[in-house]
């Protein structure tokens, strides 16, 4: 329109010009009544010089027409090479297709993507529909006949397969329009191509993995690199219990189970940056609160410019395979009968005591326990009813275990117990004694009333054998050697261990028919005030009067009643017939203050002596003051709380209380200045080396310092010499106790002595 309208416009000047040069120059000319020759040569002039002029304004026009040509041209060439470029950079191709004669032109890069050249292809749209997959030629027809009927200009996409030269078939993505001719009709399609071939491929790789991430069994999270829960899948919700909306935005921190400490964690971040992967095992929490344990896979996400985008998680609930590890680790290590561990898991837990045992020393034993006569009961009651016999016999031996002790059947009738930080073989001769005697009573094993006794072999550790094989052995010795002995019997792999452990047995069981057959004896030793040298108490020492040895040193029972429990019965009965003589004491009246009693840490420690005490005064009617109870440094030591509380009782009910056998544990300072106490007794050791031994005499003479300096008596235990008492007196020491003021004694022998020190008074 615009080059139609300066053409007509030109040529309208051209005319207007040309008409008045004409009309004007003309008349100019015969205005100058020139002759006609003169007129003839300037019509000539005149003529020439519109030429001229006309021809240099139609030169002039046409260089005009020309430069512009020209840079149209150019600006169409840069145009096309730019579009080339455009397609070569996007590596699409160019069609054009002619819908009236079924021509089309491809570009090189549209060939290029069927990897031909352009001469190759042709400009028939045959050629193009030759390479089109079979099944996609019925869905280009129906497209095309669509459009043709539509006669709809707008931008349409179709993706087809063509062949490509190496004989494998590409998705070719087509985008184009339909171009209509001015009256309407359809002319050509037009448009862009591209191999979209790989885009195919990654968009079912993703559809696959949207299928796998939702479908799998195992839970998978994504967190964005703030570590904000950003996608999760269905099985992460049912192994959870947390659905989509309550995790997004959230911390994997709240899955959190608190059993993990901060080095665990460090662990794995320090994984996640050095290598962009962790797995391993942990623990988390569902919903409900449960903590269940989980493998865990963990990998890091770059993106193109290689920072952290994403963190994902899969992981697997492994409660169930937990559960079946333990059921078959169970089923591996215990007898299947009577549920007890049984040879391997014994074997291997007697290895562990000895390996400890190399690491921390420590004493045990092992015991093998066979049933005596037990193949009698399977031959003539059935394997039924001796299996049943020995699932009761496994539960009553059971019932006799203490702490660190391990119970297992080894096979058959026999068992094994291992019996960790046993001391010495008494102990172990009290244990094997308590199996046996647990046996005695029936056993009712349907409708059958059942009798059953067992032999013991004992071996001890590390003294016997260093080596689980060895220990087994000797315990195996042991069980022949008192079944020869009659079988219902115990023994030690060494001859003259039994012996010695039979002898403490036997004494162990004297001494508790002593406490009802009333062997038992209370003798007093003298307690005497270095400063006037008359007794002011006597402190209550226990004696056995045995039937047939004669006294026996509390040296050698004592020990066993701590070992088996007895010392608390004995100290309560000391304790009782030390307040009803001190009674009679006073009733016949002796001038003596109080009487001193032991109270060993076993009874101290079961926290229930201050109600014990007050029965024993209650019952006997003894004044609280005249009562003196000495406890061992190291029994107040052991709970310092709780012996604070426990003295705190007695010293309410009004009894005196005493620090026994002071400087031999370990004081603290702190706590003794809390207890309320009465008296420090040195220790004898101490007093054993005056006045020669200066270590001695330093120890003496601060613990009398400090006693005086907390307000404390002090009683020095264990003087024999005048030496030492001369010293002690020299040190200010309070009282004094020894066998220079007199041994232990009935106390008949020392109320003689109460009696004379009253007559000299009265003298």
């Amino acid at each position: 329109m615009t080059t139609s309208f300066s053409a007509w416009r030109w040529s309208l000047s051209y005319i207007l010009v040309a008409g008045l040069w004409v009309l004007f120059s003309d008349g100019q000319l015969i205005a100058l009544g020139l002759s006609v020759e003169q007129l003839e040569r300037a019509q000539l002039v005149k003529g020439l010089a519109f030429v001229v002029l006309t021809g240099a304004c139609l030169f002039a026009i046409l260089a005009i027409h020309h430069r512009q040509h020209l840079r149209a041209q150019y600006a169409l060439q840069r145009s096309e090479k730019r579009l080339y470029q455009a397609l070569e950079a996007s590596q699409n191709g160019m069609w054009d297709w002619n819908l009236q004669t079924q021509q089309m032109d491809f570009s090189p890069g549209f060939a290029a993507l069927l990897g031909i050249s352009g001469e190759a292809l042709g400009n028939q749209a045959s050629n193009w529909l030759d390479r089109l997959h079979k099944h996609d030629r019925e869905a280009l027809q129906r497209n095309l006949q669509k459009r043709l009927n539509s006669l709809n200009p707008a931008t349409f996409e179709d993706t087809y397969r063509l062949l490509h030269d190496d004989g494998s078939y590409r998705w070719i993505q087509l985008r184009g329009r339909l171009l209509l001719t001015e009256q309407g009709h359809a002319e050509r399609l037009i448009g862009t191509a591209s191999d979209v071939t790989q885009r195919r491929m990654d968009e079912d790789s993703l559809r696959q993995a949207a299928a796998v991430f939702d479908a799998t069994q195992e839970g998978v999270l994504v967190t964005d690199a703030q570590q904000h829960i950003v996608h999760c899948n269905p099985a992460f919700t049912r192994i959870t219990g947390y659905t989509q909306a309550e995790i997004l935005g959230k911390s994997p921190g709240m899955l959190k189970s608190g059993r993990h400490d901060k080095s665990f964690y460090d662990s794995l971040w320090n994984a996640l940056e050095n290598r962009g992967s962790w797995s391993g095992e942990v623990w988390n929490r569902r919903k409900n609160g449960e903590i269940y344990p989980q493998w865990q896979c963990i990998r890091v996400i770059h993106d193109e410019q290689g920072d952290i985008s994403h963190y994902v998680a899969v992981f697997s609930d492994i409660s169930v395979l937990k559960r079946s590890q333990r059921e078959l680790d169970y089923l591996a290590h215990h007898d299947p009968l009577s549920n007890l561990p049984n040879r391997l898991l014994f074997t291997e837990r007697v290895e562990r005591a000895l390996d400890h045992d190399h690491i921390e020393p420590q004493r045990g034993a092992v015991l093998l326990i066979d049933l005596d006569h037990f193949k009698h009961i399977n031959e003539s009651l059935g394997h039924n009813i001796g299996d049943l016999l020995l699932k009761d016999v496994g539960q009553r031996l059971s019932e006799q275990l203490g702490k660190r002790m391990t119970l297992a059947r080894l096979g058959g009738d026999e068992f094994g117990l291992l019996y960790e930080h046993c001391a010495n073989a008494e102990q172990a001769a009290v244990m094997a004694q308590r199996l046996q005697n647990c046996l005695n009573r029936a056993f009712r094993v349907m409708d059958n009333e059942l009798f059953i006794t067992a032999s013991i072999g004992i071996s001890l550790y590390p003294d016997d054998a260093q080596d689980v094989d060895q220990v087994l052995r000797n315990a195996d010795s042991a069980l022949f050697k008192a079944k020869n002995c009659g079988r219902e019997s115990y023994a030690f792999y060494s001859q003259e261990l039994t012996q010695h452990a039979h002898q403490r047995v036997e004494l162990t069981s004297a001494l508790r028919h002593a406490l009802d057959n009333q062997e038992l004896r209370v003798h007093y030793q003298p307690l005497i005030c270095l400063k006037s040298r008359r007794m002011i108490g006597a402190e209550a020492l226990i004696r056995w009067q045995h039937p047939l040895r004669g006294l026996v040193s509390p040296g050698e029972f004592i020990p066993i009643a701590e070992e088996t429990g007895l010392i608390g019965a004995l100290d309560t009965w000391v304790l009782q017939q030390s307040c009803r003589q001190m009674v009679a004491w006073h009733t016949a009246g002796l001038p003596l203050q109080f009487v001193a009693v032991n109270v060993s840490s076993r009874l101290f420690s079961r926290g229930e002596l201050d109600q014990r005490v007050a029965d024993v005064l209650r019952d006997t009617g003894l004044n609280p003051a005249c009562l003196e109870l000495e406890v061992t440094e190291s029994a107040v030591m052991e709970d310092a709380d709780a012996a604070l509380a426990l003295m705190e009782r007695l010293r309410a009910l009004g009894v005196r209380l005493a620090i026994d056998d002071f400087g031999t544990g370990y004081s603290s300072l702190a706590r003794l200045k809390r207890l309320p106490v009465h008296k420090l007794k040195l220790d004898q050791s101490f007093v054993s080396g005056l006045p020669h031994d200066q270590d001695d005499v330093a120890i003496t003479r601060a613990v009398i310092a400090l006693g005086h300096s907390m307000g404390l008596k002090v009683l020095a235990e264990g003087i024999e010499q005048p030496e030492q008492l001369a010293l002690l007196d020299e040190l200010g020491c309070d009282h004094g106790q020894g066998y220079h003021f007199g041994r232990p004694q009935p106390a008949e022998q020392l109320a003689e002595l109460l009696a004379q020190q009253r007559d000299a008074v009265y003298d």
